[in-house]
């Protein structure tokens, strides 16, 4: 999809995470130039959850511009073709607030608050892609949680996710 908000929910161990990551990275691939941000509540938790998918399924180890920093150290990913992926957290919004990124991925997002989403809106504002877009992945809550309604009231394209997504879990 080209919604400019798009939430993707189910779910654990459906691949939500992943499907995010692939396309962050496809965009970078694709689009020279482009700034993708990867996003959690806190920087800290991206290391172990959302960097460790990303460097261990998605980026081939060899690709010799990785690099040797540590996921916990590492300030982007910067690609050949000039486009970076920048791991960051809402906890450090001053390093988000004054950038313009053509694609937002947002993990576990029923952390954050929906002014923490609506802050970042106002960060898609560069141009090396065809379009901008944020995108979300969070577990299911409550019909009442704000994303529900984001999504319920069209702010929002919805994807639900199942087991059957996964083809680690699904035969």
């Amino acid at each position: 999809t080209k919604a400019r908000e798009v939430l993707v929910e189910g779910p654990a161990r459906t691949g939500k995470t992943r499907a995010l990551l692939e396309k962050a990275y496809a965009v970078a691939r694709k689009y020279p130039g482009a700034r993708v941000l990867l996003v959690r509540h806190t920087r800290t938790s991206m290391s172990e959850s959302v960097l460790q998918t990303l460097e261990d399924f998605v980026i081939a180890p060899n690709e010799p511009w990785l690099g040797t920093a540590k996921r916990t150290h590492r300030e982007a990913y910067r690609l050949p073709n000039g486009s970076v992926i920048v791991p960051g957290g809402m906890d450090h919004t001053d390093k988000i607030m004054s950038t313009e990124w053509d694609r937002i991925f947002c993990f576990e997002w029923t952390e954050a608050s929906e002014n923490d989403h609506e802050k970042l809106l106002t960060r898609l504002s560069a141009n090396a892609t065809a379009f901008r877009q944020i995108m979300v992945d969070c577990n299911p809550q409550a019909p009442s949680h704000w994303l529900n309604q984001r999504a319920n009231a069209g702010k929002m394209h919805r994807i639900c996710s199942k087991h059957s997504d996964n083809p680690k879990l699904h035969d």
